[in-house]
């Protein structure tokens, strides 16, 4: 049995930054269409990544701020000057955009996730990654523009989401006019990386994103998919204490109340309009994966004795990292633990399978066979009380 759960590890260094599609989004579907990113600045022909220390290139940034102010005028004067030492100025410190054009073509590295609104809160806002490094032979012309753009490779996440998913401090960051922002702050950071990648690991902390397919839900059958992502969170808290036979020896209820520990879950983002997710921020680096994991062995009702010699192949990144024999080790004793505990079968595998057919509960975490992705099965009917 192998189990892929596509759980994105995100190095330390890893950035993020909200670009601003124009005056009006009026590049969202042009970045769209190039599969690129870019500031408006047509015409800057820049020969390398830019460095403002040099004057030929803030030369050049100034001549083609001035190209595409000229560019957006619906009756057009003299075209300006494409000379870049006739746009030279006196200035203590480069402009703002000079520093945006700094950071999406210099410092944005290849990996670098790009939040991209469109306008109004039911637009998708596209996620996508830098493709490679600056490549000033690069370009792409926009609209009616005269002058071609340089621009910045992107591979498109499959993930977007209308803006109204989004929590207000992201809607916020995603509605201030400035072209490029750099997100810092951890919480915007933490809810991006569910939005773009479902479940993750980032330093010390991991998420998890679960998508709700029903158009129509019933709360509780809400409050039953949150009760079970819960005890997956007290039954690894259980086995990283050692303390997994006295969790499987007790009810579900009991076993939660007992081993859930409120310290490792942050504050939950849910959204199920139709659909909808719920996503959470962890505060343990394995705490995502294995609920991830153990939410698709339960809800394929997997046989304890196949799994337990379960093998972990993550398909989010390009190699093996130390998370994914962490949580190989985790699940194959956790399995081990359960195959003569009637906890499994006849209590949390029927379980989820109802949650599922009720919410449509669906993690980016598959089963695998052959080196080819299987759906998880369909649940079996099982009666409701």
């Amino acid at each position: 049995m192998i189990l892929d759960p596509a759980l994105k590890v995100i190095q330390p260094d890893h950035q993020i930054f909200v670009l601003h599609p124009g005056d009006g989004k009026r590049f969202y579907d042009d970045f769209k269409h190039f599969k690129a990113v870019f500031l408006d600045l047509p015409g800057a022909n820049l020969e390398a990544a830019p460095d403002l220390e040099l004057e030929v290139v803030r030369n050049r940034l100034r001549m083609a701020r001035a190209l595409a102010a000229w560019n957006r005028q619906r009756v057009k004067p003299e075209r300006p000057s494409t000379d870049p030492d006739d746009h030279s100025v006196q200035a203590t410190k480069p402009a703002r955009y000079m520093r945006e054009a700094e950071t999406l073509y210099k410092l944005a590295k290849p990996g670098d996730l790009i939040i991209i609104p469109g306008s109004g809160y039911n637009t998708d806002v596209m996620l996508a990654e830098i493709v490679g490094e600056f490549d000033p032979t690069f370009t792409v012309r926009p609209g009616r523009y005269l002058d071609p753009v340089q621009a910045r490779r992107i591979k498109f996440l499959d993930r977007n989401q209308p803006k109204y998913e989004f929590g207000q401090r992201q809607i916020k960051l995603m509605q201030n006019r400035q072209a490029l922002i750099r997100v810092s702050e951890n919480a915007s950071r933490h809810e991006f990386y569910e939005h773009a990648y479902g479940d993750y690991v980032y330093g010390d902390r991991s998420g998890n994103f679960m998508e709700v397919t029903q158009r129509v839900v019933d709360q509780k059958d809400l409050s039953d998919a949150l009760f079970l992502t819960n005890l997956y969170g007290a039954m690894y808290v259980a086995l990283r204490n050692d303390c997994l036979e006295d969790f499987l020896s007790l009810s579900l209820q009991d076993g939660l109340d007992k081993y859930y520990n409120r310290e490792l879950f942050g504050d939950i983002s849910i959204e199920v309009h139709s659909p909808g997710f719920f996503g959470r921020p962890l505060r343990d680096a394995a705490l995502a994966g294995y609920i991830a994991s153990m939410t698709v062995l339960a809800s394929a009702g997997a046989n304890p004795v196949a799994a337990a010699d379960v093998k972990v192949q993550n398909s989010a990144n390009a190699t093996v990292s130390i998370c994914d024999q962490s949580l190989e080790d985790d699940l194959q004793h956790s399995m081990r633990m359960v195959m003569n505990a009637d906890l499994w079968w006849e209590k949390v595998c029927g379980k989820q399978m109802l949650v599922n057919d009720a919410v449509g509960l669906k993690t980016k975490a598959r089963l695998v066979e052959d080196g080819g992705k299987i759906p998880i099965p369909a649940p079996s009917p099982v009666a409701k009380d």
